[in-house]
């Protein structure tokens, strides 16, 4: 038994490592490229690029090993159904049961390892990845320019929008707005069609180059009588060209391994989130106990256990009506500071709500990644349960047949963590449950499929669904 158990595993760790070293690379691949506009005409160097993969390494590995697991196991159990040895062993009295309680020890172990991973390589990856890329916006600002909001420049005094970036390197801006600051105050606004940043090696300035646009300048600052703040309220000025110069000496003293950013949630382990997390909740509650008083102060309400009829108020604003004490000016009057205040209790409470919004927002985005700690060693176990009886299933163990249906379960599996994570995130459903949902619905086809490997059935009756296709065609002739 001990030699048939030494075959499995080796049987196994043959396709598993191969797997695992390729899909490790396409994964790396795929994340440079997807940040190759970050990286590409920075002037970094060789030991920056490879700190970056570096960095990313901790993500990557923690999503190549179930995909591997699952493609050794379709593919060496594939392997040895198609070459009849799985039928041989089983003649022999060795159940699939008893094959996959052979490999269970190492399955166990790479879990095991993936929690470790997971709880103490990944937030440090994480943490180092997200500050070298905030460095590395440091070294060109059209990197740092992100579409569609205003970025702070804050080594130019400007606040800047862009509608888009394009051409090489994205360094040239269509629709850009400018907010020019003095002395931290937004004092000039500068509108243009397009514009450019242009960089010269040889001094420490780039220029931001805006073309097609006007610049508007508040002159009240600058008048410090009353009366003439009127007379020169504002100037308009339109231009052809106009050059802003930003000092990148400071960007070249740039620190790579400088680190400023620690606290996201992607950045913590289990014992940093949970505190973290408990921080969170208590803030929430002391802001709500003060939004409720708030709301009770401006309203003149006492916290008083008396309940009050509405029919009082109606009656004494009656009295004071018959009296005819109040003229119909005065009545107007308080009918416009009434709806004023409220106008004022709306907005205010219309902020406190989208403050409130905000720091759920936050704290799903802590308790997903924590429950995302413990799914990570799941997935292992859940991949080796669907990779060794599907590859008992299909007797196929060409690369071919287990990269289409590996792919096909990883992508499954990728779709609901996505799915679980945004609607964790948004209060959809409760974070726990996203990050869980992709377990719940892929455990049930490993049972199923341990199930059918074990009776020796098919996935799926394709004899009788073939047959029944054949009836109903036959029958459509007719």
């Amino acid at each position: 038994m001990k030699i048939v158990n030494r075959y499995i595993l080796t049987n196994f760790l043959k396709k598993f490592i191969p797997s695992f070293i390729i899909i490790y690379f396409i994964f790396v691949l795929q994340t440079f490229w997807l940040y190759f506009d970050e990286l590409a005409g920075k002037g970094l160097g060789v030991i920056t690029i490879f700190k970056f993969l570096l960095y990313i390494s901790p993500f990557v590995v923690l999503n190549a090993i179930p995909l591997s697991i699952l493609l050794g196991g379709i593919m060496s159990f594939g392997s040895m159904a198609e070459k009849s040895e799985f039928t041989a062993m089983k003649s022999m009295g060795i159940s699939l049961k008893s094959m996959m309680k052979a490999m269970a020890p190492m399955i166990l172990i790479l879990a095991v390892g993936a929690f470790i991973f997971a709880n103490t390589a990944l937030p440090y990856g994480n943490f180092k990845f997200s500050n070298l890329r905030r460095n590395i916006k440091k070294k060109m600002p059209s990197v740092a320019i992100t579409e569609g909001i205003f970025n702070d420049f804050k080594m130019a005094g400007i606040n800047i929008h862009v509608k888009k970036k394009y051409g090489e390197n994205n360094n040239r801006l269509k629709d850009v707005i400018i907010h020019q600051k003095v002395n931290g105050i937004p004092d000039k606004v500068i509108i243009a069609k397009t514009g450019l940043f242009r960089s010269d090696p040889n001094n420490q300035l780039i220029q931001l180059i805006l073309y097609d646009g006007a610049f508007y300048e508040d002159l009240t600052r600058q008048q410090k009588k009353v009366s003439e703040r009127k007379k020169f309220p504002a100037m308009k000025t339109a231009f052809k060209e106009h050059t802003i110069n930003i000092d990148i000496s400071e960007m070249n003293k740039v620190n790579m391994d400088e680190t400023s950013v620690s606290a996201a949630h992607h950045m913590l382990n289990v014992l940093d989130l949970k505190k973290e997390i408990d921080t969170l909740n208590q803030k929430r509650l002391k802001t709500k106990k003060a939004f409720t008083e708030e709301i009770m102060r401006r309203n003149l309400i006492k916290n008083t256990s008396k309940t009050v009829s509405v029919n009082n108020y109606k009656d004494i604003y009656q009295v004071i009506k018959d009296t005819g004490l109040i003229n119909q000016s005065v009545m107007k009057t308080i009918y416009s500071r009434a709806v004023q205040k409220a106008e004022i209790l709306k907005q205010f409470t219309k902020r406190k709500t989208d403050n409130f919004y905000h720091q759920k927002i936050r704290t799903n985005k802590y308790i997903h990644a924590l429950s995302e700690k413990f799914t990570y060693p799941v997935m292992v176990i859940i991949m080796f349960l669907v990779g060794i009886p599907l590859g008992a299933i299909i007797k196929k163990g060409g690369f071919g047949v287990s990269v289409v249906f590996g792919v096909i379960i990883f992508v499954t599996y990728y779709i609901l963590s996505m799915l679980g994570k945004n609607a964790a995130e948004e209060g959809g459903i409760p974070p726990y449950l996203g990050a869980w949902l992709a377990i719940f619905v892929l455990l049930p086809l490993g049972i199923y499929l341990s199930y059918k490997a074990h009776n020796d059935g098919e996935f799926v009756q394709v004899s009788n669904w073939i047959e029944k296709i054949k009836t109903l065609v036959g029958s459509k002739k007719k």
